[in-house]
């Protein structure tokens, strides 16, 4: 005990012996505390790349990539590629040979006429040769005494003229029900030619359709029941 006494009294004797020694000890705590306060320092490598980032241009260095974003992956799902499913057209509803015939032989025979000497005595000699293609409700109306037709049959018999009938197309009208068992929708599209045989002798060409219902009797026959109006 005595002499660590003496060894605390020579170190005060010695550290006050001169001022520029009292300011060192005082010192001392302070610098160590700046030094554990800073921390270890690290050394740059020698390339001049500081740790973590890329050396820009300049020296500057760049900070390393910002993390990307947590959480789930996205549920959706990518569009679907390749080629589509082609969805198939609907069929283009068709007549038989049967309902066309009726048809198509109805359309010639009310629209030909002959009104030279000895040939048809009025306009409606074509309706009445059409009772083999239409019922006998509608032979009725179609022959039925009228005024119809009076202008071009006085023009015809002047001319002593032929009017003959060429069938462009028969096919189901746009928009009508397609042909069942007993009934069908039939359009006739057709030209009709005028031709004189006194006076002028041009033919005069005119385009015209018809549509007509065609209904399936009980014995079996396609008849032409119905004239529609055709738009």
């Amino acid at each position: 005990m005595i002499r660590l006494l003496r060894v605390v009294s020579w170190l005060v004797r010695w550290v006050t012996h001169t001022p520029r020694r009292l300011v060192g000890v005082l010192a001392l705590p302070i610098l160590l505390g700046v030094a554990l306060a800073a921390g270890p320092i690290r050394d740059h490598p020698a390339d001049g790349k500081a740790p973590g980032g890329d050396v820009l241009a300049g020296g500057r260095t760049a900070a390393p990539p910002a993390a990307g974003p947590s959480g789930p992956r996205s549920t959706v799902f990518p569009g679907t590629t390749g080629p589509a499913t082609p969805v198939a057209p609907r069929p283009t509803p068709t007549l038989t040979a049967a309902q066309r015939a009726v048809a198509v032989g109805y359309v010639t025979a009310a629209n030909t006429h002959d009104a030279r000497p000895g040939g048809d005595t009025s306009f409606l000699d074509s309706y009445r040769r059409t009772r083999p293609y239409v019922t006998a409700k509608l032979y009725a109306l179609v022959t039925a005494e009228s005024r119809r037709g009076d202008y071009e049959w006085a023009q015809w018999r002047a001319a002593e003229a032929t009017v003959q009938v060429e069938v462009l197309a028969t096919g189901v009208p746009d928009g009508a029900p397609a042909p069942t068992a007993t009934t069908a929708y039939a359009r006739v599209q057709f030209r009709q030619v005028v031709t004189p045989t006194v006076g002028a002798t041009s033919e005069q060409v005119s385009d015209g359709a018809v549509s007509v219902l065609v209904t399936r009797t009980d014995g079996g026959r396609w008849l032409v029941s119905r004239l529609l109006a055709d738009t």
